[in-house]
C-alpha cells in the first residue's frame, strides 16, 4: 500500500520489498537481484489482484506517465498485465512494462488522506 500511496509503478515494488536501509534509515537502497524479483512475481501478483478485488488499488498502464491519460482496465486486462514479468522487472535490456499504481477513492478515505 505504499508503494500505492506514493503511485509507484509495479516495477519497482518487488526491488522495494527486497530492499534495505542505509544511512541510518534515511536511504532506502532497491534490491537489484532479478532472479529474487521473479520468484516473488506469483505472490506480489496475488496480493495486487485482491487489493484490486477489495477496491482498494487500481493499475493503469500511461504511456506518458499520465494517470489520467491511461484507460481503465477490465479483468482480464488486469490478470493479463499482472501475469506478465515486464510487469514487476525493471532491468536494462529488458521490456519494462510501466504499469502505476494509484489507490482508490475507498483507500484514500480508509486511511484519510
Amino acid at each position: 500500500m505504499i508503494n500505492t500511496i506514493e503511485e509507484a509503478y509495479l516495477n519497482g515494488v518487488i526491488s522495494d520489498f527486497l530492499g534495505h536501509s542505509e544511512r541510518c534509515g534515511t536511504v532506502w537502497i532497491p534490491g537489484t537481484d532479478e532472479e529474487a524479483i521473479k520468484e516473488l512475481i506469483p505472490r506480489f501478483r496475488r496480493v495486487v489482484r485482491d487489493l484490486i478485488d477489495r477496491g482498494l488499488v487500481e493499475i493503469r498502464e500511461p504511456c506518458n506517465a499520465i494517470w489520467a491519460d491511461a484507460p481503465e482496465l477490465d479483468d482480464q486486462e488486469i490478470d493479463e498485465v499482472l501475469a506478465d514479468p515486464g510487469t514487476w522487472l525493471k532491468a536494462p535490456g529488458s521490456v519494462n512494462r510501466m504499469v502505476m499504481l494509484m489507490p482508490t477513492p475507498r483507500a484514500d478515505r480508509l486511511i484519510s488522506r
